[in-house]
């Protein structure tokens, strides 16, 4: 019986000898298997696939355009945010830039409740982890339907800033002489926001 224990013992360890593999590593750093055949072939390599939201590459949200006359140059979102809900009758259309002296400035065409805004009109913001912001118009009286608010430098408004730069808008609300403009924003809008923001900042 031991015998027979020991025979398949060693008939064992022999098949395992003849299948083993040896891990090598080249002189350029890839890793190698190399059988007892001789032959060999490259290691496989498990690779972590990590999931990731990068809003780092700025190039995607803001553009910087230099006045060829003048030398000045200008940092602004790329595009102008459109928010409607029917392609642009009502709601907004937020065009956010940074000024030569490192102020952001909102500049929102209000449309679908009169064109006329004066310095005393509101912009309630409701963002969507429930905090709520009113600011007044920075802007003068005008019947263009144009709201601007500035932040940040001689401006002031950091905290009011940094709402903008930290948390999503829900829903905006801007007040004209007839009656309000009001629109809620998608996430992407809402994220988009806030791209520009944190990328004008970052500038």
């Amino acid at each position: 019986m031991n015998k027979v224990i020991l025979t398949i013992s060693i008939l064992l360890l022999a098949i395992v000898s003849t299948f083993a593999q040896t891990e090598a590593t080249t002189n350029d750093g890839k890793k190698v298997i190399l059988n007892s055949d001789g032959t060999w072939k490259y290691a496989e390599t498990k690779i972590e696939k990590t999931e990731t939201t990068d809003n780092s590459d700025c190039s995607n949200y803001i553009s910087t355009e230099v006045d060829k006359v003048t030398g000045s140059s200008t940092v602004a979102a790329k595009d102008m945010l459109i928010v409607s809900r029917n392609g642009g009758k009502n709601g907004f259309g937020i065009y956010v830039m940074k000024s030569e002296r490192g102020s952001i400035i909102f500049s929102i065409q209000a449309v679908g409740a009169g064109n006329c805004i004066d310095d005393k009109n509101k912009m309630n913001v409701l963002f969507r982890d429930g905090t709520r912001l009113e600011l007044i118009n920075d802007g003068k009286f005008n019947c263009d339907a144009k709201y601007t608010q500035y932040f940040g430098g001689v401006f002031g408004k950091k905290k009011e800033l940094e709402m903008f730069r930290t948390k999503e808008v829900e829903t905006m609300r801007i007040w004209t002489s007839k009656s309000y403009v009001e629109e809620n924003f998608t996430s992407d809008q809402s994220k988009e926001l806030m791209n520009v923001v944190n990328c004008l900042l970052n500038d």
